[in-house]
C-alpha cells in the first residue's frame, strides 16, 4: 500500500484528471480481489496427506455406487422394521470393520389415537451407535436408515442412466450414508482414523420425526464438540437454517346411524373432520413462513352409514419456536369445539396428539463456521456449493437446539425426495465423501 501511495502522489502532480480516474478504479479492483482471494484461501490448501484420501476415493466410484444399489433394493420404510433392521447391520458390520465398537439403542412402540380398527401404532426399529474414541475435538456424525416409501410402494428399485440414478432413498439419505461410510474408509486407508474421537448415530425413526431417537440425539449432543449430518446437498447447496417442524393426529368420534332411515340422529364424524380441517388449513399464512397440511384423512363404515369415526394427520412448519407453541394451541382450540352442528348435542368428541418433533434450526456463529469452513474446503476440491435455507428438517435441528454446533446436508447431490421422482447425482458421491474426509481430518485436529 505504501507503494500505491507513492504512485498516487506522483499522478496527483502530472496526471491528467482521466488517468487519476483509471488509477483509482485499479485500486479498487485490487482490493476487492484481494478481499475475494482470502475469503476463499480461509482454508490451508489440501495437503499431500488429503490429496491422498482424495486420490483413494477418485477410484471407489464403482464400488460405491454398487453398495448405493444393494441398499437402495432393500426397502427401510419407516415401519418397515425387517428391512431397517437389515440396513442397520449392513452399516454395524462395515462399521466394526473400522475399529468402531457398535450399540443398539432400542427403538420405541409410539400409541396415537385412530378409529377402530385402525391401529395406529409406531413399532419403531431399535437405532445404532458407534464409537471410536480418541484425541482432538469429538464428532458426532448422524444419518437415518428409513425411508419414506412403504413395502408396497411401486417405487422400489435402483437404476442408473449415466451420471443420474433413481430409487428410493438414493438422495434421501442412504446416498448420504454410503458418503459417510467412505469417507471413514478413507481416512483408515491412511492411518488417519483410529486417532480421531468419532461418534455415529443411525437412527431408524427420522422420517417420522424421530419420536423414538430423539432422546438419543438429545443425549449424544453435549457430549461432543461438532455435529455433521447427512442428509442431501439436494441442488449442490448446504443448508444453514431450518423450519421447526410439528405433527398432530385428531380422531373426531360421531354417532352411527342409518343415513336413509335415521339421518336426523347420527352425527357424522366425517362431516366435523371437514370442518376441522378447513380450520386447520387457514392457519397457513405464507407472509409469517407458518405452513399447515392435513396431509392424510381416513374415516367411515360405509356409503349408507353416518360415520361413526374419522380421523387425520396433520403437518406443522414454522420458522420461530413461538410460532409452533401458538400453533398447538391453535390446534387444542379447534379439536375442542363442534363447528358441524349448530348445537353441540355432546354426541362428537375428539381425541388428539400433537408433537412438535423440529425445533427451528437456527444458526450461531458456532454452526457459521462450520458452514464456512465447509464452503471453503469445497473450493479446494472444485466444488462450488452454495447456501440457502430448507423448509424440510433434519436431526440437526434437534442437536443444534441442544446446544452442538451442526452443519447438515453433507451428503450426495440430488432431487425429487419423498417422490418417484427421487434421484441424484453418481459423481456427487465421490465429491462428498473427498469433502467430508477432509472436513473430519481437519474438525478433529482443532
Amino acid at each position: 500500500m505504501k507503494n500505491n501511495n507513492i504512485v498516487w502522489s506522483a499522478l496527483s502532480t502530472f496526471a491528467t484528471p482521466s488517468t487519476l480516474l483509471a488509477f483509482t478504479f485499479f485500486l479498487i479492483g485490487s482490493s476487492l480481489s484481494a478481499t475475494a482471494t482470502a475469503q476463499e484461501n480461509i482454508e490451508p490448501l489440501i495437503s499431500a496427506e488429503e490429496s491422498q484420501f482424495n486420490d483413494w476415493l477418485d477410484d471407489q466410484e464403482e464400488e460405491m455406487l454398487s453398495m448405493l444399489e444393494t441398499i437402495t433394493n432393500i426397502n427401510t420404510g419407516s415401519l418397515n422394521k425387517a428391512g431397517v433392521n437389515e440396513l442397520a447391520s449392513i452399516f454395524s458390520r462395515e462399521l466394526r470393520q473400522l475399529g468402531f465398537s457398535i450399540s443398539t439403542l432400542p427403538g420405541d412402540q409410539i400409541d396415537m389415537p385412530s378409529c377402530p380398527g385402525s391401529d395406529y401404532t409406531v413399532d419403531v426399529a431399535d437405532h445404532v451407535l458407534a464409537r471410536s474414541p480418541g484425541s482432538g475435538k469429538k464428532l458426532l456424525l448422524m444419518g437415518h436408515l428409513d425411508t419414506v416409501f412403504p413395502p408396497d410402494s411401486p417405487f422400489q428399485e435402483f437404476r442408473r442412466e449415466g451420471d443420474t440414478m433413481y430409487g428410493p432413498g438414493v438422495s434421501d439419505m442412504k446416498g448420504g450414508l454410503v458418503v459417510m461410510l467412505y469417507a471413514l474408509k478413507a481416512l483408515n486407508e491412511f492411518d488417519a482414523l483410529d486417532t480421531k474421537d468419532l461418534s455415529i448415530l443411525l437412527n431408524s425413526d427420522e422420517e417420522m420425526g424421530s419420536l423414538s431417537s430423539r432422546k438419543y440425539l438429545e443425549e449424544q449432543a453435549p457430549q461432543h464438540d461438532y455435529g455433521l449430518v447427512y442428509e442431501s446437498s439436494g441442488n449442490e447447496r448446504l443448508v444453514r437454517q431450518r423450519k421447526g417442524l410439528g405433527q398432530a393426529r385428531f380422531v373426531v368420534h360421531g354417532k352411527a346411524s342409518h343415513a336413509g332411515g335415521a339421518h336426523e340422529i347420527g352425527r357424522s364424524a366425517i362431516k366435523e373432520l371437514a370442518y376441522k380441517i378447513v380450520e386447520i388449513e387457514r392457519m397457513t399464512d405464507y407472509e409469517s413462513g407458518v405452513t399447515v397440511n392435513v396431509g392424510v384423512v381416513s374415516g367411515g363404515e360405509a356409503r349408507n352409514t353416518i360415520a361413526p369415526c374419522a380421523e387425520a394427520l396433520v403437518d406443522l412448519r414454522y420458522p420461530e419456536p413461538q410460532q409452533g407453541l401458538d400453533a398447538v394451541d391453535q390446534f387444542e382450540d379447534i379439536f375442542g369445539n363442534v363447528f358441524s352442528y349448530a348445537v353441540d348435542s355432546g354426541e362428537l368428541s375428539t381425541e388428539s396428539w400433537t408433537n412438535l418433533h423440529r425445533p427451528p434450526k437456527i444458526p450461531t456463529e458456532e454452526s457459521d463456521y462450520l458452514l464456512d469452513k465447509t464452503i471453503s474446503i469445497g473450493r479446494l476440491l472444485g466444488q462450488n456449493l452454495g447456501v440457502g435455507d430448507s423448509g424440510g428438517g433434519t436431526d440437526g435441528s434437534l442437536t443444534q437446539a441442544a446446544g452442538l454446533p451442526t452443519l447438515d446436508s453433507l451428503g450426495s447431490a440430488g432431487t425429487g425426495a419423498h417422490s418417484n421422482r427421487e434421484q441424484g447425482r453418481v459423481s456427487s458421491l465421490v465429491e462428498r465423501a473427498k469433502l467430508s474426509a477432509v472436513l473430519i481430518h481437519r474438525l478433529s485436529q482443532e
